[in-house]
């Protein structure tokens, strides 16, 4: 198998962490993404999407997206699985649609446009309306985890994805989690400290 990735992507590190939580490392050639916003980077010759996180599959097949990524590695590992049975599937989905839409607030939007745009020509609405929300689905996130204390499975691994890559691009989104979520980011650290997959894969240059 192989997998593109990034050491600053939350999609990716979503991936990767699940692959490491399920110990498959000498079953992926890991092929490191430094810009996925090059056109002539290596990952678009393999991904048509030109998207990070993208996995080859054994039968040479490419899958696309960090959470059908995830599920598929999920299902390769021997560990107990990050995706549970029965009623709590449901809460642990709702969990990590709800973290996947904070992402997809903030990425396509207000990151390319601060990162790749001069600031006069950043569609300010859009950003302020985009934040307005990201806060209210960070309160909705501050509840919704205590119902899953520091148990780990693939939403409560995706939220620290999210929350570590919002402390860690400050300059992205102009936004101090820290300050405003002082409890989301102290659980995150805790689970961190908790479990070698989520430490060993924090994002970093």
């Amino acid at each position: 198998m192989k997998l593109w990735y990034s050491t600053t992507s939350s999609f990716a590190r979503k991936a990767v962490a699940t692959l490491k939580y399920h110990q498959l490392e000498n079953q992926v050639e890991m092929l490191r993404v430094t810009n996925s916003f090059d056109a002539n980077s290596p990952h678009n010759q393999d991904n048509p999407l030109g998207r990070i996180p993208a996995l080859q599959m054994k039968n040479g097949k490419w899958l696309f997206g960090s959470f059908f990524i995830s599920q598929y590695l999920d299902q390769q590992g021997k560990q107990p699985s990050l995706f549970p049975k029965g009623e709590e599937y449901w809460d642990v989905l709702s969990l990590n649609a709800l973290v996947e839409g904070i992402l997809e607030n903030t990425t396509p939007t207000i990151v390319a446009e601060r990162r790749l745009r001069p600031q006069e020509e950043w569609w300010v609405a859009r950003h302020q309306q985009l934040m307005e929300r990201n806060i209210r689905s960070f309160q909705q996130l501050e509840k919704r985890l205590a119902d899953f204390d520091y148990g780990l499975n693939i939403a409560t691994l995706t939220a620290v994805c999210l929350i570590d890559w919002w402390q860690f691009r400050p300059e992205n989104t102009g936004f101090d989690l820290s300050e405003h979520f002082p409890h989301l980011t102290a659980w995150a650290e805790a689970m961190n400290n908790k479990y070698p997959a989520l430490k060993e894969t924090k994002p970093h240059f």
